[in-house]
């Protein structure tokens, strides 16, 4: 049995630019939809099934990192932590077929023992769509996540579906007129892979299962196992109000979900004047790898650094434009990649572009971090406020 410890005292790119963000659900399906279903989760539990959407490396020991492939629909990252008699995931990605994706790889690549919670890092589709694999899957599972969290799921998880879905056929007709104005074969078959993907995403999601968490905590939730402590942790606004993180004392690794990643921060639910002091909070906590979101393993805090000084450095850039009157076209104006000591600074720049997805639009004449530079911006000035 585990021995579950309630503490409430503790301290409070990979990306497509074009893409929205949304997270969600709906229900009613017909009988055929329910069958074609089941029987894509079929595929991808099917144990000789090739569709592998994870890397997964080891990061400590009995910890395991799960890095997600490029897709059409971005899917998150999973820090898998081994406990004595079972498992524990942090997120589940776009969709249940990704989660049923990375249950059949940790049952070939990891461990046979089942999993039993799957952590909710925050309320985003990219993060939660996938949980009803998990109650499908497996004997017994508790989802857990910050009170915010499940409230931000409740209200938000519907509407935000709805959006991405009503998205669908906007990308779709950007990839047949980017594959329409291509000489290039392998530029025209990515496009048809990644319409596929599309079609595949909307097929699956029209008959959603909302998995809300079944255990939620405030500041912090302690999950004692035999084989190492895991310390769930609400350290603070950041890119929602709920995120929360997976510590791992004994083998000094934290999983962050979207709080600190490899990719441009996501502001447009974000808290831009706390999250770097949510940053600060977090580095309080003895690890030495970070388990991201989105983007590859830290090995340092050299990432997190850049990504807590960019975020820092930007908002107080938009403070002071706002404050001087200045619009947001203005600040996209003046605002550069060159002009931010913090993309300068120890490579972080170079990391980011590095860590890009490979599914990003053709950009024009900006570069693909301006996008996401211009896009932070935006998100940013509207969120100013927020506390």
């Amino acid at each position: 049995m585990h021995n579950h410890a309630h503490s409430h005292d503790s301290k409070a790119s990979r990306r497509d630019f074009f893409r929205t963000m949304v997270h969600g659900t709906l229900a009613g399906a017909s009988i055929l939809e329910l069958a074609h279903h089941r029987a894509a989760w079929g595929r991808a539990m099917a144990p000789g099934s090739s569709a592998q959407l994870f890397d997964i490396q080891k990061a400590a020991e009995g910890v395991y990192f799960a890095q997600a492939h490029a897709q059409a629909q971005i899917n998150s990252n999973s820090a898998i932590f081994v406990n004595a008699n079972d498992v524990l995931v942090v997120d589940s990605h776009s969709k249940p077929s990704a989660a049923a994706s990375l249950i059949a790889q940790i049952k070939k690549e990891v461990t046979t023992k089942p999993v039993r919670y799957v952590v909710n890092s925050h309320f985003h589709w990219d993060h939660t769509q996938g949980n009803h694999a998990y109650r499908v899957g497996e004997k017994k599972i508790d989802f857990i996540a910050s009170a915010p969290t499940k409230r931000l799921m409740s209200e938000l998880a519907e509407t935000r579906l709805k959006d991405s879905l009503d998205n669908v056929p906007k990308q779709i007709d950007a990839l047949r007129t980017r594959a329409s104005k291509s000489t290039s074969p392998g530029e025209k078959a990515f496009c048809e892979g990644q319409i596929q993907q599309l079609k595949a995403y909307q097929a699956e999601l029209q008959n959603y299962t909302l998995e809300l968490p079944t255990i939620t905590f405030d500041k912090s939730y302690v999950i004692r196992d035999k084989a190492h402590d895991l310390h769930l942790e609400f350290r603070g606004h950041a890119h929602t109000a709920g995120d929360i993180v997976t510590f791992c004392p004994q083998k000094r690794i934290v999983s962050t979900g979207d709080a600190v990643h490899g990719i441009l921060p996501f502001i447009a639910d974000g808290f831009p004047k706390s999250w770097p002091k949510t940053i600060d909070s977090i580095a309080e906590l003895g690890f030495d790898r970070v388990i991201p979101g989105h983007g590859p393993l830290h090995t340092s805090r050299q990432p997190m650094t850049g990504m807590r000084n960019y975020i820092e450095e930007l908002t107080e850039r938009v403070d002071a434009g706002r404050k001087a009157g200045k619009s947001v076209s203005e600040m996209q104006e003046s605002i550069t990649v060159a002009s931010l000591k913090s993309m300068q600074s120890n490579g972080y720049s170079q990391f980011l572009m590095a860590n890009r997805l490979l599914t990003s639009p053709v950009f024009g004449p900006l570069s693909p971090l301006q996008l996401g530079v211009n896009t932070n911006i935006g998100d940013v000035y509207k969120n100013l406020d927020r506390t």
